[in-house]
């Protein structure tokens, strides 16, 4: 009998032993993903990209997501600041100004954080879709709400409407409450533009970074069209060299596209967008085998399955996600390339082992990507709407 017992404990003890090694290789098997999470039918094929961002649909109510999130980071609690922690006092940035509203609307920036803060409360995955989407907009055309515009006077295809946005975009109806409230505290005052400079920051806050002050003065596009967006969005399987000069031509460094590529850390990316490099019989040995079978394991046939790019913390802004990659266990190529380069690689490096370094540079970097190109003094408009022209627009069109 007590050799019998003896047998028993021994068989015990090997899955107690074993059994954390095959969470770790294969999360998707001890997580399973909750029905009525607000992650999970949102997505992207491009560079901020191959992140898919989760979320539900835009016109579907999401629900708060479930609190048994197995090992993964639960979502940040968000909290509402005061009006000194938004940062409304005035120092100068080129043409744009901290407290550009203190007088016109002194309430804007704290109207976009109350908008946020409920938003946040009902769908955790809005702050990378709005990342995301800030990004974008200053990408294409420079920092000028034109990828909100769902139609031009002259009916062309607008930027939302691009391969590399359609469908898989979102957040417009948090900026639609936002402008919504500022039309009616102070009509035609604050631009779709800097709406979503504030959303964006509320965003990064959420999920884990710093507050810090946003400049101010933007003006909104007069024009939005589907072909500016060709060339000027990362994709997720290009080289180093190739998104290196895309972001030197937006007057970025290798550096700040290394910290800005950090925003990874919150992205999901679908199956259908993935999977082929996992498949990939060269690409495959660039992976590291535990994380090679995790994701296969967890797409399996499925195309419409997600994974988030940090599997630790995803919804959580923090450097651990650089140190998955120089691991071998990124989840696009193009963050694997950076890997893979020395220069890019050593920057990794350094930002993987220096969280609040990294903190401080992406901010830095964002307030940067947040000048690009902007509208300023008399040039765009003031949007009354953002998903629209004002109506004496149509004028400068040839259509009034």
């Amino acid at each position: 009998m007590a050799s019998r017992g003896s047998i028993h404990l021994s068989i015990i003890f090997f899955f107690l032993a074993i059994l954390p090694l095959l969470a770790s290789a294969f999360p998707g098997f001890f997580h399973v993903e909750n029905s009525n999470s607000p992650f999970q039918n949102d997505g992207v094929k491009t560079f901020f990209g191959a992140p898919i961002f989760r979320g539900k649909g835009e016109n579907e109510e999401a629900s708060l997501p479930s609190d048994d999130v197995g090992e993964q980071e639960k979502p940040l609690k968000y909290e509402s600041r005061t009006k000194e922690e938004t940062g409304v006092k005035g120092t100068t940035k080129g043409r744009l100004r901290e407290g550009f509203y203190e007088k016109t609307c002194p309430q804007a920036e704290l109207i976009v954080n109350d908008v946020m803060n409920k938003a946040f409360q009902n769908d955790s995955g809005l702050a990378a879709a709005l990342l995301r989407l800030f990004f974008h907009d200053c990408f294409v055309t420079g920092c000028d709400a034109s990828i909100l515009l769902d139609k031009t006077p002259g009916g062309e295809e607008v930027e939302k409407a691009s391969g590399a946005n359609g469908m898989f975009i979102r957040g417009f109806e948090a900026i639609d409450e936002i402008k919504r409230k500022l039309e009616y505290e102070c009509p035609s005052v604050v631009s779709c533009a800097d709406i979503l400079a504030f959303a964006n920051r509320e965003s990064l806050v959420f999920s884990g970074l710093p507050s810090y002050n946003v400049a101010a003065g933007r003006r909104d596009s007069l024009t939005s069209l589907a072909k500016n967006v060709e060339n000027n969005v990362p994709l997720p399987d290009q080289t180093t060299q190739q998104i290196t000069a895309l972001f030197n031509r937006k007057g970025l460094t290798v550096e700040e596209m290394v910290v800005l590529t950090g925003a990874h850390s919150i992205g999901i990316a679908h199956c259908a967008n993935i999977i082929e490099r996992f498949w990939d019989q060269q690409k495959r040995k660039e992976i590291e085998p535990g994380y090679h079978g995790a994701v296969g394991f967890s797409c399996g046939n499925d195309p419409e399955q997600i994974f988030p790019f940090d599997t630790l913390t995803e919804y959580k802004m923090d450097s651990h996600f650089y140190k998955q990659v120089l691991n071998k266990r990124a989840l696009i190529e193009s963050d694997q390339n950076m890997a893979r380069d020395p220069q890019t690689a050593n920057i990794m490096k350094t930002l993987a082992d220096d969280q609040e370094g990294w903190f401080g540079k992406f901010i830095k970097t964002i307030i940067k990507l947040g000048e690009i190109e902007v509208l300023t003094g008399d040039q765009g408009e003031i949007r009354k709407q953002c998903r629209a022209f004002n109506q004496n627009t149509r004028g400068i069109f040839g259509l009034a």
